[in-house]
């Protein structure tokens, strides 16, 4: 998998990306015909593609069960949707998602989201990139920035990162 962001002694920087280049890759979801581990990846038929990534077709397999479903992408009336605990094209749960900080819901769209949110969480020191408020990290809830919740953040980071096979 991608390697782990940048942390030298406590410190973080702010790789750069949004969630619209996380959602490149896979983004593991819950099956919603078995309720096991899918994934939602672009699907490239060979076909001409927008050069903005977030109109891809998209295409939900279940390697448990068989389950696959395709989103149009460019197609008329399609929307997708952005910044929950769900995956932004067939709206299923994201399979990496847990409750944590009392009320709060901790999610990530796959291994390479939960690395960077890991990193920046365990951090002493983050140290912002050249684009401040336009990526993923400057727009986390506060809750998710607050030092006196690292502990169980880190915790719930743990738990979810253990939900992958080895």
């Amino acid at each position: 998998m991608n390697a782990k962001p940048p942390t030298t002694q406590g410190r973080f920087a702010d790789p750069g990306v949004s969630l619209y280049v996380l959602a490149e890759s896979a983004v593991q979801v819950v099956c919603p015909a078995c309720r096991g581990r899918a994934e939602v990846a672009p699907w490239l038929d060979g076909q001409p593609r927008s050069p903005y990534s977030i109109r891809w077709p998209r295409r939900l397999v279940c390697r448990a069960c068989g389950h696959v479903k395709n989103w149009p992408g460019e197609a008329k009336h399609t929307i997708s949707c952005w910044g929950g605990p769900v995956d932004p094209y067939f709206r299923q749960p994201l399979w990496l998602r847990a409750d944590c900080c009392g009320s709060q819901t901790l999610w990530a769209f796959n291994e390479r989201h939960l690395d960077i949110l890991e990193g920046y969480v365990s951090a002493r020191l983050r140290e912002r990139g050249e684009r401040p408020g336009m990526t993923m990290l400057a727009r986390l809830p506060a809750w998710l920035k607050s030092a006196k919740h690292r502990p169980e953040i880190m915790r719930v980071i743990g738990r979810l990162r253990a939900s992958f096979p080895q």
